[in-house]
């Protein structure tokens, strides 16, 4: 799979929905005209087949209501995965928690981010569904979140849990959590009419019904408002219909690549499989309770209904089972569920990277490398190895662990790493720090920059992924703080640098995502050659960080795949401020025109066989600024 090809093709769907949604609201139009011929007829009115006043009466008001659910929905979507995660009733763990379920899953999701380069999402658990489910959820990585139920926690082992957490990266990476989002968002408006029926029942329900009994109006109300309800889901019936319809047609082949992808991610057919099998032979399957699962059903791992009229938003098991397993005998496995109970710190369960320890430590003087692989595969799934993301995530020690994890900690960690060489000036830094961020900040904030000397630009991007979760349960005020410290602490020093730029950009998309309702950039440019003076100020940028003698070559290894009319530009016109220019362009290109400047980006680093620091921190700043990723496959020198 590569995942540029996937996410313009996810793109490319948007204008199937619209269309698909077109023609559910003209099935609604039509099934509400005909209820409200058939009680004209019924009242004994004069009517006929065809009254162009009532149909256009009808039309605008099944119009407007439809609308006006889908606008609302989508402007709340707007706030990102969290708010799916709160609909569905699911809980965001504690970064400290000692459950020891619960731990595992926060190891496996903070593994696969390093692993696939992209900020950690933050992870939610449905603690009321026993079945064996998960989504991810967002309307781009910076807000996007994991949950899964407390029975996929609870009867998956550490490799089906890794299976089906890597199948909900795999729709973080290829557009598909963006597209399903927008999914919602129309389906809302769609069902509106059905909820709209089934409150009026349950308003009936539980308002009493003894107590209208003895009231001679009462009873007519009641059945007034009965009625009024059946009719309303009766047409509202159709609505889920093309609900279904239309979450079929725009999930089911996504979940095929899905499942391909989570295999190539972990190295492992057998734990996403493996899940796949705990579904089909468990009493609840995948099965969750959540009133509002209909409008997330495509979301899931797997379809969490049990009759679905033949529009299932996933293919069935067995074939999905059998696409990965080719010799698979065709039987499922049967579990049971743990008498323990929900929060408790478990027992017997075993993870070998359970407690971060276990791996070299960051301070050691060979930090895990992994070997650079083939630039123009820069985009595909096998490009990503869950390992890589272990081998980090297990270099840290439980100091670093906790910082990372903690409110205070993660804020005094990154911090640290923008503490000034000079000593005057880490004075005048620590003393800010200490009036800015409260008394004691600038000691913790030094004690992290004594530590991370010597770190590599893997090992620091590794950390900076790691805090994002945590800074995202900072509160507003908090947040505007530590951005305006950060900022201080950038240009404190009257310049900035590679890693500072990263830096800064890095948390700020991924945490403005978060905090601020985002514009989402239209796609303007479909050809490289409609960016080609950006695209020259930013192989030129990297070009020159080889170095003199080699900028040229590494230049001309950018570009010679091409045709190229364009010259290697001069160190005076390759600024921070030139770079920022090119790329905020570069966010309205479409997802092949970023593969290609990245593939590009990566021949003009990669021409002598090695990838310096400031060339990997550039080559990330460039791909997170256009909302793309690049996994740690890059041996760091």
């Amino acid at each position: 799979m590569n995942f540029f090809k996937a996410q313009d093709d996810a793109r490319r769907r948007t204008k199937w929905l619209v269309f698909y949604f077109i023609l559910a609201i003209a099935g609604i139009i039509t099934s509400v005209y005909g209820v409200v011929y058939i009680v004209l007829l019924f009242s004994g009115g004069a009517v006929s087949l065809w009254m162009p006043g009532v149909f256009v009466l009808t039309a605008s008001a099944t119009v407007g209501v439809i609308s006006a659910g889908s606008l609302f929905k989508t402007i709340q979507l707007s706030g990102g995965g969290s708010v799916v995660a709160r609909d569905i009733g699911a809980r965001q763990i504690d970064p400290h928690t000692a459950d020891t379920y619960e731990r595992r899953l926060r190891n496996v999701v903070e593994e696969m981010a390093i692993a696939s380069g992209i900020a950690v999402p933050q992870v939610w658990i449905m603690d009321d569904e026993l079945g064996i489910n998960a989504f991810a959820a967002g309307t781009e990585p910076g807000n996007a979140v994991v949950a899964v139920t407390r029975g996929c926690l609870q009867r998956l082992n550490r490799g089906e849990l890794q299976g089906v957490v890597a199948h909900e990266f795999s729709h973080i990476l290829n557009g598909d959590m963006k597209l399903n989002m927008r999914l919602m968002g129309f389906l809302f408006g769609i069902l509106i009419i059905s909820m709209v029926g089934r409150m009026l029942f349950d308003v009936v329900r539980f308002s009493g019904i003894r107590r209208s009994r003895n009231d001679k109006g009462g009873g007519g109300i009641i059945l007034a408002v009965m009625l009024m309800g059946g009719g309303l889901m009766i047409v509202g019936s159709v609505g889920v219909f093309f609900g279904r319809l239309i979450q079929a047609a725009i999930s089911r082949q996504r979940e095929y690549l899905a499942d391909a992808a989570a295999v190539q991610f972990t190295r492992n057919a057998d734990g996403i499989a493996g899940a796949l099998k705990k579904i089909g032979g468990q009493k609840y399957g995948s099965k969750i309770k959540a009133a509002k699962v209909a409008e997330m059903s495509h979301l899931l791992f797997a379809d969490s209904c049990m009759f679905s009229y033949g529009l299932a938003t996933h293919p069935p098991l067995d074939v999905r089972i059998n696409l990965i397993q080719k010799n698979w005998d065709g039987k499922f496995i049967k579990t049971s569920l743990p008498d323990i109970a929900h929060g408790r710190q478990r027992n017997g369960v075993t993870d070998a990277r359970l407690s971060g320890l276990g791996g070299a430590s960051f301070r050691s003087n060979q930090p895990p490398s992994i070997p650079i692989k083939t630039i123009n595969q820069i985009g595909e799934a096998s490009q990503i190895d869950v390992n890589n993301g272990a081998l980090l995530r297990d270099g840290l020690g439980q100091d670093w662990l906790y910082a990372c994890h903690d409110r205070e900690g993660a804020q005094a960690l990154l911090f640290g790493v923008l503490i000034a060489d000079d000593k005057k000036l880490m004075a005048e830094q620590i003393l800010y720090l200490n009036k800015n961020a409260g008394e004691g900040a600038g000691e913790m904030a030094l004690h992290w920059s004594r530590e991370s000397v010597g770190l590599q630009s893997s090992q620091k991007i590794a950390l900076i992924d790691l805090c994002i979760p945590t800074l995202r349960r900072i509160s507003l005020p908090e947040y505007e703080r530590f951005i305006g410290i950060t900022q201080w602490l950038i240009n404190s020093d009257k310049q900035i640098n590679i890693f500072e730029f990263m830096l800064h950009h890095i948390i700020q998309r991924h945490l403005d995502s978060h905090f601020r309702r985002q514009i989402q950039p239209k796609i303007k440019f479909h050809k490289l050659t409609s960016l080609e003076c950006e695209t020259n100020i930013l192989i030129s940028s990297l070009a020159l960080l080889s170095g003199k003698d080699c900028a040229l070559d590494a230049y001309k290894a950018a570009t010679m795949r091409l045709l190229w009319n364009q010259q290697m530009l001069p160190e005076e016109v390759c600024g921070l401020e030139q770079i920022i220019a090119a790329l905020v362009k570069y966010n309205h290109a479409t997802p092949l025109v970023k593969q290609q400047l990245l593939r590009m980006c990566g021949h003009a680093v990669i021409k002598d066989g090695k990838i310096g620091n400031h060339e990997a921190v550039l080559l990330r700043a460039i791909a997170d600024f256009i909302g793309c990723s690049i996994p740690p496959f890059i041996k760091i020198d």
